[in-house]
């Protein structure tokens, strides 16, 4: 879990850059900000395809060939795959609706322009799910020294944290008071999102896991993009953004 931590904490590094590629942007120009950044993912690309190789196999053995259909088959007649999927998905309603509306609720609730609501949206949350997978897979190691259950037991402690996180958003007295329910939104996704293909490593084989973490990314992903939609509705019609998040 704490591998898995150190990856996710390189993700979260870089979408808190995101924002303040958002405030560079918004200072100068958005056609820059996409041509300089699409311009070091595409230099970042070509270094990957030339450093990274796959591990040698052990004993010289071949690569099993496992089909899609034999794949989906397996991870479908599985009830645990099946309420892992939900339980991935479900924390994702929220954490869609948050990364896509909170620059927006910022600005709107303590009217601030777009630069910094922005950047305050990505940077606190990002940060703390920096320090919440790190965190988080230490734990989770720890906890399952105990127990089996521990990865899950931790996960559950995060999502947990992001209840009383999107209430306290939703109807924040003061800025102050938003960055702290964002940085405890942000621990509680550290420790939610660090364990979820540890936990999917122990209900499916090796051959199968890529092709289930990528089902569960897009059943959550789908379901956070209509929740966004949704969100963009409800403010449409004139419902806020705290009995939203609420």
């Amino acid at each position: 879990a704490r591998a898995v931590g150190v990856h996710q904490s390189g993700i979260y590094a870089g979408l808190a850059l995101g924002g303040l590629g958002g405030y560079i942007a918004q200072t100068s120009s958005w056609r820059n900000c996409f041509t300089w950044f699409g311009a070091a993912g595409v230099i970042y690309a070509v270094i990957l395809m030339l450093a990274l190789r796959d591990a040698p196999k052990e004993n010289g053995t071949a690569e099993n060939s496992v089909t899609i259909g034999e794949t989906f088959r397996a991870l479908w007649s599985q009830p645990a795959f099946w309420i892992l999927v939900i339980y991935f998905t479900l924390p994702a309603i929220a954490g869609w609706a948050a990364k896509n509306w909170l620059p927006t609720f910022l600005a709107d609730t303590f009217n601030l322009k777009q630069g910094p609501a922005g950047l305050s949206a990505t940077g606190y949350i990002q940060i703390a799910s920096f320090v919440g997978v790190l965190l988080g897979g230490v734990v989770a190691d720890w906890w399952m020294r105990r127990t089996n259950r521990g990865r899950i037991f931790t996960s559950a402690l995060g999502v947990l944290l992001l209840v009383p996180a999107l209430l306290g958003l939703g109807y924040a007295w003061s800025l102050g008071a938003a960055i702290a329910f964002m940085i405890l939104f942000g621990l509680g996704w550290g420790f939610f999102d660090c364990n979820n293909m540890p936990i999917l490593c122990q209900i499916a084989r090796p051959e199968h896991r890529a092709t289930g973490y990528g089902f569960m990314n897009l059943v959550s992903i789908s379901v956070g993009a209509g929740a966004t939609v949704a969100l963009g509705w409800m403010r449409d019609h004139g419902i806020k953004f705290s009995i939203a998040f609420a």
